[in-house]
């Protein structure tokens, strides 16, 4: 069985010969990996031989980016949607977010939303098409990686001013909401028609905290359930699947990410006090997982203790098929090589079928 059929089927909830495997990496891994003996010819994702792989195109307002200043600590750094980031220059981080490019909703109106208006320049097709061949070259399943509206949204006014608009003007935030999903429409249409059909529209929307979801499913199925539900159709219309990503407790969002027709959910983050094992319980027959195994014990190269995590979850995950293994998160700075190997091996030890 190969990666694409793999993947199609654990997301279905159908037989395997094993679990699939997918994760991330911050950038000061990638390169410390390399450093420690991982193939620098090689992504990690190939390197890894994982059974997914992504490519994308570019939602912003394609506005030109630059360092607005810089001290030996920091830059101040203005990015293609307008937003100013204060960034770390030693290390990689969360940037702090200062500054938002849409004051008003006449700026809005007359100089942003234009930007987000689809034309396939928007897309480099050389590169977007060499990566999405070589992918299916080796079998792997393909996924287009967006921002669901509700990301893009706060990269466009902030994220604050995106959940005081859910009460004080809903109207103009459904409008900036359309626009951002009919640019993925459009997007994803013109792929289609020039032979670059992904398997899954993978959104990543970070809806949920550390407490709960950042607003009540009454404004979620008001506001977002109708655009989730629009991208869901879309991808299901073509035969593909649907990945959602949103870190944070996730227990109140995930019958409305269900209802929208979410077929995985990812990254299922542990030191939000979510476990895979009670979403299998409740959600089994509804929907595949992918994550839940702690970011944190990589960090801190702790053996024993990413041993106890993966054998105590993998099996129960896998149960019926359904799971796909991923890290919490993303593989963060401070992991080893060789930490990671030792997981990897054990993850596909426990997870024949």
């Amino acid at each position: 069985m190969n990666s694409r059929e793999r993947v199609r089927r654990i997301i279905n909830r159908e037989p395997v010969d094993q679990i699939a495997i997918f994760d991330s990496f911050w950038n000061e891994v990638r390169v410390d990996f390399v450093e420690q003996g991982a193939s620098a010819d090689q992504t990690l994702e190939e390197y890894f031989k994982f059974d997914i792989g992504m490519v994308w195109f570019e939602q912003s307002f394609l506005l030109p980016r630059a360092v607005q200043s810089e001290t030996a600590e920091y830059r101040l750094v203005s990015d293609d949607w307008g937003t100013l980031n204060k960034e770390l220059i030693h290390e990689q981080t969360t940037p702090g977010l200062i500054g938002f490019a849409v004051k008003d909703r006449d700026a809005w109106e007359q100089e942003y939303k234009p930007r987000l208006q689809y034309h396939p320049e928007r897309i480099d097709w050389e590169n977007l098409r060499q990566n999405y061949e070589q992918l299916r070259a080796v079998d792997r399943y393909v996924a287009l990686s967006m921002l669901d509206p509700f990301e893009c949204t706060w990269h466009m006014v902030g994220p604050d001013v995106q959940l005081e608009m859910m009460v004080l003007d809903p109207d103009w935030l459904l409008d900036m909401y359309a626009a951002n999903t009919t640019l993925i429409e459009a997007a994803w249409s013109d792929l289609w028609a020039n032979g670059i059909q992904p398997d899954a529209l993978w959104l990543y929307g970070d809806i949920a905290y550390n407490a709960g979801m950042m607003f009540s499913p009454r404004h979620y199925r008001k506001l977002l359930l109708p655009f989730h539900r629009r991208l869901c159709e879309l991808a299901h219309s073509h035969g593909s699947q649907v990945i959602y990503h949103t870190d944070g407790k996730i227990d109140t969002a995930v019958p409305l990410l269900l209802e929208a027709g979410i077929d995985c959910l990812q990254p299922m983050e542990v030191k939000a006090g979510v476990d895979v094992r009670d979403l299998k319980t409740q959600y089994s027959d509804q929907v595949a997982f992918m994550g839940n195994i702690d970011a944190r014990l990589f960090q801190e190269n702790d053996l024993a203790g990413l041993a106890a995590e993966i054998r105590a979850k993998i099996p129960v995950a896998m149960t019926g098929s359904g799971y796909i293994y991923h890290s919490d998160h993303s593989i963060p700075p401070g992991t080893e090589l060789e930490t990671y190997r030792f997981a990897l091996d054990l993850v596909k030890k426990l997870g024949q079928y």
